[in-house]
């Protein structure tokens, strides 16, 4: 599929609020997810499912330098599906490519990978990749899946596995944390995170760490990634909305929060100063956001 790009800017408005103290407990909620159909059919441009064996180079590929786009942000936009890349230093989005897979609609969450991959989860717990660079839409076939993995917030972490990363999944409903194997598609339960069982998005970090958002009471965790259990966790002033996303980048958590059907609001959380600032507005519909582990997670200046 074909794609173009196109730069967007948004006049930033930026509201400091002060952040509370980092307290110890959390719950979260998410929108319904309610159908509303592009009126533009998608092309029947579906490839063959990626399994382990059409993928083994990403052992070999996934640890790669990183240089480029792919130390930015992805923002995921719902109804119509698409995708752009924003810059957290100029607070610009740019079109990327349209998320148009045949047989699933409905996108639920994404996460990006080393390699400039999207990896999207759709409602029905169906997931697919999405070539940054050129829009190729595969569906993914995972291996040892439980009855009870569902779909959930995604978020890459860097470990020192064969794959050199990991996805982390946090399960909706319940609050089980989950941990796929890009290399292999392999699925493994870690454990159950404890600070609730409501709606999370996560986002981890090229230095190994995971955190999960939980909209409900504004709160981000850095998360135990062999058992869910939590380590640290601060409060930011952001919560209750319909529809949210979250990643890092440069030590900070960028949260895009939508009241339907307004537009989003895009807010910069530090834990640094325990500040949360609200940066822009935009029109976008954000669903879903990924930081790959390439992005930097320390101040940049």
């Amino acid at each position: 599929m074909s794609h173009r790009t196109v730069g967007t800017s948004f006049s930033a408005l930026v509201v400091v609020v002060l952040g509370a103290s980092a307290v110890q407990c959390s719950s979260s909620s998410r929108d319904g997810y309610e159908a509303a159909p592009d009126a533009e059919a998608p092309p029947p441009q579906l490839v063959s499912p990626v399994d382990a064996a059409d993928d083994a180079a990403v052992a070999d590929d996934i640890d790669q330098e990183c240089t480029g786009d792919n130390t930015q942000i992805y923002v995921l936009e719902r109804y119509p599906d698409k995708i752009f890349r924003f810059d957290p230093a100029s607070l610009t989005f740019t079109f990327l490519t349209r998320v148009e897979c045949v047989g699933v609609s409905g996108v639920y969450s994404m996460a990006v990978d080393r390699r400039g991959v999207a990896w999207i989860v759709f409602s029905n717990g169906e997931f697919v990749n999405i070539g940054l660079s050129d829009g190729e839409c595969k569906p993914i076939l995972l291996k040892n899946r439980p009855p009870s993995f569902v779909r959930g917030g995604m978020g890459f972490s860097k470990d020192d596995s064969r794959s050199g990363e990991g996805l982390f999944v946090q399960n909706w409903p319940g609050a089980d944390l989950f941990k796929i194997d890009p290399a292999t598609r392999d699925v493994s339960r870690l454990g159950m995170t404890h600070l609730g069982a409501g709606h999370a998005e996560l986002t981890g970090t090229g230095d190994g760490k995971l955190f999960s958002y939980f909209n409900g009471s504004g709160e981000v965790a850095l998360l135990d990634k062999t058992t869910g259990a939590s380590l640290e966790t601060y409060r930011t002033s952001v919560l209750q909305f319909s529809a949210f996303a979250v990643a890092q980048w440069g030590g900070d958590f960028w949260i895009f929060g939508r009241h339907s059907p307004e537009g989003t609001k895009v807010y910069r959380y530090s834990p640094a100063t325990d500040e949360t600032t609200l940066m822009l507005e935009t029109e976008l519909n954000i669903v879903g956001a990924g930081s790959s582990t390439c992005a930097p997670f320390k101040p940049v200046q």
